[in-house]
């Protein structure tokens, strides 16, 4: 009897410690995201994205209703880290080839070699690039991207070299120039982060450019 009861209380006792040294354990503070926006970024509501590049880009309503949902799964994902941001998706792109073929009703050339030339037409794009690296996967009609940055806290903004893009022609700000830097304001509303960014077009129009991010996960 004398030896359960032992045994009971220092069972007890060792339960005892654990809380205590769990209760003295110093507690993580949550992260201010609007004053310390530190970790990764999801990009979200791509179709709101697409319609804005469309309506700017004049795009075939019968192509851009075909394409709008083709940048649904891609899973860009922008980092910061101190003073770096950097940009990160892959992307397969022959379904938007797929749809932009058949909302323009075209023929001819076959959609094959309608894909081919649509790669070469990418690969020398990437040649003028020079600081976004893309990464062709022409087997499997897919490429990697990577365009890095710098964040400015204080006057909450984030600027790339060059402006962010898919493809060539699907970009994400208000001129239609990829090569040209592009400087973003960013508000940050719980855990999610917008950029945005005003400019004029080719033709004169003032464009307004919005990117939405979901925090995911603060650097390790």
């Amino acid at each position: 009897m004398f030896y359960k009861t032992k045994k009971l209380l220092l069972g007890f006792l060792a339960f005892l410690s654990f809380l205590l040294i769990a209760g003295c354990q110093p507690q993580k503070e949550p992260v201010d995201l609007t004053k310390n926006p530190q970790g990764t970024w999801q990009w979200t509501e791509q179709q709101l994205t697409l319609q804005k590049v469309f309506l700017a880009t004049n795009v075939e309503s019968r192509a851009a209703a075909l394409m709008l949902d083709d940048l649904d799964n891609v899973n860009m994902t922008m980092t910061i880290k101190d003073k770096t941001v950097e940009l990160k998706y892959r992307f397969d792109y022959l379904r938007i080839y797929e749809d932009q073929y058949k909302g323009q009703n075209l023929t001819t050339p076959d959609f094959k070699t309608y894909v081919q030339k649509k790669t070469e037409d990418l690969k020398a794009y990437v040649a003028t690039l020079q600081h976004t690296k893309i990464t062709v996967d022409e087997a499997n009609y897919a490429y990697d991207y990577t365009l890095t940055g710098t964040i400015d806290p204080d006057n909450h903004t984030i600027t790339f070299p060059e402006t962010p893009t898919f493809l060539s022609r699907i970009i994400l700000g208000p001129t239609s120039n990829p090569l040209e830097a592009m400087t973003y304001n960013y508000t940050v509303e719980g855990k999610q982060m917008t950029l945005s960014v005003e400019g004029k077009n080719d033709k004169g129009l003032k464009l307004v450019m919005r990117l939405r991010f979901n925090y995911t996960e603060e650097n390790k």
